[in-house]
């Protein structure tokens, strides 16, 4: 300033740079005021659109940014972006920087299709400029992989994210952060794709990674262990998937408090505890989730739903019908009242409904809830999908059990012939749909047709690995025994 005066092009150079060190040690409103001095000064000494400016519109975008006032730093995003375009050309590598941080801004703004179109502008001009196999190539396929997984299209999201990757388990210099967030964000896309190993793998390397870093008590953490929890979970290692699930909520607790994630926990712990049929547990566990989702989201909100119907559970099971009922009421009402009366949320309620008002022998009741809930996943799903076929099979057996036969063969038929599409001719699925059949052509006196039913069932369940005293197995083996002992004693006697 004492050489050459406040408004020449070294001041506003080191303006710039002192906003810069204000930034980083996150005195916001210094660096603020040091952008714009110095780009006041670079408006008044330079061109418009000169590059100068540029560089620190993109300054001015971070810091926003980390304001959290996201709708100014796209604007200094757009801004910059134009320039370093007129100045530098399109493909200058400056412009991908750019375009980084505004799909990084757009995200947090949740324009994901935004998001998706300035990541690929960067991802185009980083691979002309320094090929497939540069790790710059490779981060911005990580954040291109993680929106699409936001936006429901998993499939592309796991293509993107394996060639991010392989890329960045061949470098040496990778960042543990972004490789980490890639691995965790790739696991979250498998489990949508129901490839669950191959996502507990990639939660396992995110886990070491992360504890690396920043040790056992982080929130990013706590997150893998809740993955990883769900997929001890699903297949029944519930000591294992406990641990994952206790040692989250004591993180997320620790750095929380009670929020909804927390919530979210006490949830999963106690559904793991019904399964254990510990009734107690997961009873104290339920009611610290309601508590949580009562305060946190509301008393009619969709947490208090999911506590509601897993509270019916465990009163279904211990055969308390009326508690049950109540519970599986509320949560169905409360389904509606979130989600609207076609949501497939709402279909599971009904078929828990129909479930107790089976036990109570109230069939046509159980019918009018299958009903509705056909009606549903139809109408979301397609006739064809397998949610229907299990529909319909429930259907069969309340229509057997009503003594209406006809229209119990009907329904069975017409799930044998979705699931054998869905899982598979010689599936569990289809055995099972095979068996009921049968049992409906042994009621109309057709013992010939029941027998070629059971006998197609039990080389199913066989082929599947069942054992003789399965119970699906044992009663199809005691069937077959009496229809084809009957069918004997009626041919000698003709």
């Amino acid at each position: 300033k004492t050489i050459s005066g406040i408004n020449s092009l070294g001041v506003a150079g080191c303006l710039n740079d002192v906003g810069v060190v204000q930034l980083r040690r996150r005195e916001y409103e210094i660096a603020l005021r040091c952008f714009e001095d110095s780009i006041e000064v670079w408006r008044a000494q330079l061109e418009d659109g000169h590059e100068f400016i540029g560089e620190t519109l993109v300054n001015m975008g971070e810091l926003n940014s980390a304001k959290m006032d996201f709708a100014a730093a796209v604007e200094n995003y757009v801004e910059a972006v134009d320039i370093f375009k007129e100045k530098r050309g399109a493909t200058d590598i400056s412009v991908a920087y750019v375009y980084s941080k505004l799909g990084d801004t757009l995200v947090r703004l949740e324009e994901y299709n935004n998001a998706v179109e300035a990541y690929q502008q960067c991802l185009s001009i980083r691979t002309l400029a320094l090929g497939t196999e540069s790790l710059q190539v490779a981060s911005v396929n990580s954040d291109l992989g993680s929106v699409y997984h936001i936006l429901g299209c998993h499939e592309q999201a796991r293509q993107i994210l394996d060639e991010s990757l392989r890329v960045m388990k061949d470098k040496v210099r990778v960042s543990d952060d972004k490789l980490a967030d890639t691995q965790y964000t790739l696991g979250t896309v498998l489990m949508k794709l129901k490839r669950r190993d191959e996502a507990f793998e990639h939660f396992q390397d995110a886990l070491e990674l992360r504890k690396k870093r920043y040790g056992d008590e982080d929130l990013l953490v706590a997150n893998v262990l809740g993955e990883m929890g769900s997929i001890y979970d699903s297949r029944r290692e519930y000591q294992k998937a406990l641990s994952c699930y206790n040692e989250c909520l004591r993180v997320r607790q620790m750095h929380l408090g009670n929020v909804e994630s927390v919530g979210d926990m006490f949830l999963k712990i106690g559904n793991i505890d019904t399964s254990l049929e510990d009734n107690e547990s997961a009873l104290e566990n339920f009611s610290s989730a309601l508590g949580i989702y009562k305060s946190v989201l509301g008393e009619e909100s969709p947490g208090v739903a999911k506590v509601f119907n897993s509270m019916g559970t465990i009163y279904d099971e211990q055969n308390d019908l009326h508690t049950a009922l109540k519970y599986y009421k509320e949560a169905h009402r409360l389904r509606k009242v979130n989600f609207g009366d076609d949501s497939m949320k709402v279909a599971g309620s009904l078929d828990s409904i129909a479930g107790i008002y089976q036990k109570q022998s109230l069939n046509e009741k159980a019918l009018k809830c299958l009903k509705e809930a056909l009606r549903i996943r139809t109408l979301k799903l397609g006739k064809a999908h397998v949610e229907v076929g299990t529909t319909l099979f429930g259907m069969g057996i309340v229509f057997s059990e009503m003594g209406d036969l006809d229209k119990a063969e009907e329904c069975y038929n017409a799930a044998l012939r979705i699931r054998r599409k869905g899982h598979g001719e010689s599936s569990i699925e289809v055995a099972q749909t095979l068996h009921n059949l049968g049992s409906v052509h042994a009621m109309k006196e057709d013992y010939s047709e029941a027998l070629q039913c059971w006998r197609n069932s039990l080389g199913m369940c066989r082929e599947a690995g069942l054992a003789d005293d399965h119970r699906m197995v044992a009663t199809t083996l005691k069937n077959i025994e009496i229809a084809a002992n009957y069918l004997e004693e009626q041919e000698q006697h003709f």
